[in-house]
């Protein structure tokens, strides 16, 4: 069985982002032998690290939780939102208290934004970054734009039809890349 985290990104008040990864969850569990689990950052609540993981002399219970759920994972989709065409600190914050985990992580990217305008330059960032960490990106990356009006609130498709076939061809190809690999 292949185990997927996604990784939910933001973590301020009225966020829409978070919307993307119960359907990404659902979508992939509906797959056969796959079992997913959402992290989501705001829940986690972790302060900005100042090491990383290896040179922490008493990392917190809730940062070992989350390593031990990354290292056990086959593959990570990232969900991260568009903040001034980047992504959010929290985000940045655990890519860099990692380091050797990184290496040879399947990691599927997606970003989402209320915007009309897809989060093109996000997506270019967290890869260049997560392959200088030698992650395997996934080479079809998705781009969520007006959130609000593709998932409702719990995080189901408004279209159902239309979000399936968007999101089919980078889902599919993480998932083909997360088998190879394993």
């Amino acid at each position: 069985m292949k185990n997927i985290i996604i990784i939910t990104s933001s973590i301020r008040q009225g966020r829409l982002s978070n919307r993307v990864a119960p359907y990404i969850k659902n979508y992939l569990q509906n797959k056969q032998d796959i079992r997913c689990e959402i992290l989501d950052l705001k829940e986690y609540n972790f302060p900005i690290f100042e090491e990383r993981l290896m040179f922490q002399k008493n990392p917190s219970p809730e940062l070992l939780d989350y390593v031990e759920k990354f290292n056990k994972a086959d593959g990570v989709i990232i969900v991260s939102s568009v903040y001034n065409q980047s992504f959010p600190a929290s985000l940045k914050n655990v890519i860099d208290v990692l380091n050797s985990e990184w290496k040879r992580k399947v990691v599927g990217l997606v970003s989402s934004t209320v915007a009309p305008s897809a989060g093109i330059s996000t997506l270019f960032q967290l890869e260049n970054i997560l392959s200088k960490l030698g992650a395997i990106i996934s080479p079809t990356k998705h781009a969520v734009t007006s959130i609000d009006k593709v998932f409702a609130e719990d995080g189901s498709p408004i279209d159902k039809e239309k979000t399936y076939k968007s999101f089919s061809p980078m889902l599919n190809d993480f998932i083909w890349l997360v088998e190879k690999l394993k």
